[in-house]
């Protein structure tokens, strides 16, 4: 979109954007720290974060020098108000949903984690379903519905953020579902729907592990293997906006078919219906049936390969090394600062590293591959919720500039 440099109104909605931003980020910070970090002239900065005041978002917050108070002027910070507004975010996953409700700064105010299954149910049911997870959460809070600013949902699979529909999930499966649109008209409040990988992106970015990073990749393997990429300090979604299909990466010319109807996908040999298909290959039927395989497949694996089975570590290291051939398309294409790698078993996690690193090392071009740091950790449902939270402050941060979607 171009910004029509020349319009007073909007480059002042700009400015004050940039400099919430700052403020957010730094926590506390002085109207001079903002001026120098945002490049925005001192007068300027005065006026903008003297109208936010007035919007009762940000306060002054009067500390001594040095400790010392009873020394000179104390000293003026600016920081968010922490009850300014308040945003529901929740990750739909097949057999939970979390729901969390946060405020200004993004902390987490209440919590809930349901085992709902939504995969069978009617679209109105799906609504109802979670208008009541929401309503429980926000009753334990103490928080007035009416503080409630917008609600983010992250839904696996692939979700139009400019619909708020979800097109193909492993949650719902195949069917159009308008969520947003129909929690909109139930609930009056914007909803927002994103692909978890994209949500990780932007909790990583707010409160994880690239809090300072411009450029980052986090690849998540929940149901399906996603990525979501954040470019210039912004989330990327190409030109259709649904971001970019990493399951859908080639790992194997001519190789398994995937459910896409091509051959060689990352999915068809990553995803949780492809670990079943090949556990029940190479460690026999029976396998399935135990109650950790029927819940948690790549922990499964992990706990059989520990046990000594050697087709469950041979399994675990083509894993690691598909999903390792997959990575180095990023790290080659992207040069990314940090790459998350993010998984629902820390010890399926611990276990395909090591081959995971040595076929992205091997299929990387070599300069790029020691510039990217690769990050491993276990996937986190409440960071998932807290994301799509952090979907929705960022509207009421942003300015009419920013993209509707």
């Amino acid at each position: 979109m171009g910004v029509k440099v020349a319009d007073p109104l909007l480059m002042r909605e700009i400015n004050k954007y940039h400099v919430l931003e700052t403020i957010r980020c730094h926590g506390q910070i002085s109207r001079v720290e903002i001026s120098e970090r945002t490049l925005l002239s001192g007068t300027t900065v005065s006026a903008i974060t003297g109208a936010l005041i007035e919007e009762g978002l940000i306060q002054a917050i009067h500390t001594p020098i040095n400790g010392d108070s009873s020394r000179g002027r104390p000293r003026v910070l600016l920081g968010l108000v922490q009850d300014a507004a308040y945003v529901l975010g929740v990750k739909i996953s097949e057999l939970l949903t979390t729901v969390t409700l946060v405020d200004f700064r993004g902390e987490v105010v209440s919590s809930l984690q349901l085992p709902i299954r939504m995969s069978r149910q009617p679209a109105e049911v799906i609504v109802d379903l979670l208008e009541d997870a929401m309503g429980e959460c926000v009753a334990g809070s103490g928080v007035d519905h009416k503080r409630i600013k917008g609600i983010g949902i992250g839904v696996p699979g692939l979700v139009d953020p400019r619909s708020g529909k979800s097109y193909s999930s492993s949650v719902f499966g195949e069917r159009e579902i308008p969520i947003g649109t129909l929690l909109s008209e139930r609930t009056g409040l914007p909803v927002k729907l994103e692909k978890p990988a994209n949500l990780l992106a932007l909790a990583e970015s707010w409160f994880g592990y690239a809090q300072s990073e411009k450029t980052f990749a986090v690849v998540a393997l929940d149901q399906t293997a996603s990525l979501g990429l954040w470019l210039e300090a912004d989330l990327h979604r190409g030109a259709s906006t649904l971001g970019p299909t990493f399951g859908h990466v080639k790992v194997e010319i001519e190789g398994l078919a995937c459910d896409c109807g091509q051959k060689g996908c990352l999915n068809a040999y990553i995803s949780h219906s492809a670990l079943r298909t090949q556990a029940a290959s190479a460690l026999g039927p029976d396998f399935l049936t135990q109650p950790l395989a029927r819940t948690d497949m790549p922990a499964a694996l992990a706990s059989a390969a520990d046990a000594g089975d050697e087709n469950a570590r041979r399994l675990i290291d083509e894993q690691g090394k598909k999903l390792g051939i997959a990575i180095s398309h990023i790290i080659n294409l992207i040069n990314p600062e940090k790459l998350i790698i993010a998984m629902e078993s820390a010890r399926y996690c611990e276990l395909i590293a090591p081959g995971l690193k040595a076929a992205a090392a091997a299929h990387s071009f070599r300069a790029h591959f020691a510039s990217t740091e690769l990050i491993f950790h276990t996937l986190d449902d409440q960071l998932w919720a807290r994301g799509a939270a952090a979907l929705m402050l960022r509207d009421i941060y942003s300015a009419p500039w920013t993209p509707a979607y």
